[in-house]
């Protein structure tokens, strides 16, 4: 992967390794047995600058470019997944209002999103609307200068942790996104525990009960937020899960790699053995093929290509499943050890399929790539024949 970045993203890249094997490795699998990350990780990575990383610095951000954004993800990736979700809702929340936002949102809320003063969570999900938004249930009612909203919200990455949501509903059936801080009267949160991955994550479930809403916490316009807001939003979310899955591959390579090189079965190590030769072998092409793929979707959304939605997918699809496959084969070839849940492969494992399902599930990727493949390859077909 290192000879796809330029030498400043290998500095940035460094950098973060180095701090990803001080602050995180060690305690990776205490926090997702406890289920929470502990407020001073939060405030080291702030420290860092890794919550404004790719804000401007008139926001006092570090301007980094989405590359450099991707890399950080990969690098925590690899030893917490659960921590890599803060990168990823805090930073999609933050670009929301970077593009939606009015010039006195911006102010008010960039430079302490970007400090760490303030931890930000994207609200979409409901216990009946997940990937068709549409059927969003809660709701905002125009009082005077004022909304009521009302309504529930579930699986809120960083959710029990956020100091302000950015809350996606309806109001008079068109959809809006407005920010509402944690400790409006009326919301209550209730932290969620006993996940599969994500298990350190402060997912959350949000009530909403007449909480009153300033209008000028509306981000964007009415009937924006599902067309463009979330759109928009969650090409950051995809990038994380992107380069973090990256990074739980790499761990995956790593420690198997270790492992079968010096552990040996029936008189010979275990990567002589060709079936484990195998998995180490199809372990590294899918790593190799993935971090190409991560690369090129962040360069093109750089660039501003007209492709990088549809790359950043690409990449996002195929990482996940890259390291759902790669994990589950990391346990098989770890044995008893890869049961264990004091064993970074098992939570590997955990966080693998979690990563399959959020930021759009993998089966409504293949629906969204499957149309734009064939199309392009009727225009392919009909602009052949047309020359012949």
């Amino acid at each position: 992967m290192l000879t796809l970045l330029t030498t400043n993203q290998k500095g940035y890249y460094d950098q973060f390794l180095t701090f990803a094997q001080e602050h995180v490795e060690p305690y990776a699998n205490q926090w997702d047995n406890s289920e929470k990350i502990p407020q001073d990780i939060i405030d080291k990575s702030a420290k860092a600058g890794f919550l404004g990383g790719t804000l401007p610095v008139e926001y006092k951000g570090q301007g980094w470019d989405f590359v450099t954004y991707g890399l950080l993800n990969e690098a925590i990736g690899r030893f917490s997944i659960s921590l890599s979700g803060l990168f990823n809702v805090h930073t999609m929340v933050a670009h929301t209002l970077l593009k939606w936002g009015t010039e006195e949102q911006k102010s008010r809320w960039l430079p302490p999103l970007s400090t760490g003063k303030k931890i930000a969570a994207l609200a979409l999900t409901e216990p009946g609307a997940g990937s068709d938004l549409q059927m969003m249930e809660t709701s905002y009612t125009e009082q005077g200068d004022y909304f009521l909203l009302n309504g529930k919200k579930q699986w809120i990455t960083f959710g029990a942790a956020a100091d302000v949501l950015l809350v996606f509903g309806k109001m008079e059936g068109k959809p809006v996104a407005c920010l509402v801080e944690k400790d409006t009267p009326g919301l209550t949160i209730t932290p969620i525990r006993g996940m599969l991955g994500f298990k350190a994550s402060h997912l959350a479930i949000l009530e909403f009960n007449n909480c009153v809403i300033p209008k000028e916490n509306m981000v964007g316009k009415p009937n924006f937020a599902l067309s463009y807001l979330a759109p928009y939003a969650l090409e950051f979310g995809r990038i994380s899960i992107a380069f973090a899955s990256l990074g739980l591959l790499r761990g995956c390579l790593e420690i198997c790699g270790s492992h079968v090189m010096e552990r040996k079965a029936f008189n010979a190590r275990l990567i002589d053995h060709g079936m484990i030769s195998h998995f180490i072998a199809d372990m590294g092409v899918d790593y190799e093929a993935t971090a190409h793929l991560c690369i090129a979707s962040c360069k093109a959304k750089d660039e501003h290509s007209p492709e990088a939605t549809e790359k950043i997918m690409i990449a996002k699809y195929f990482a996940s499943r890259a390291g759902a496959r790669h994990s589950a084969n990391a346990v098989q070839i770890m044995g008893a050890m890869g049961c264990n849940e004091d064993f970074s492969v098992s939570r590997f494992y955990r966080d693998s399929k979690t990563m399959e399902i959020v930021e759009g599930s993998n089966q409504i990727h293949q629906m969204i790539l499957g149309s734009s493949f064939a199309k392009k390859a009727r225009r392919t077909l009909v602009s052949v024949k047309t020359e012949g």
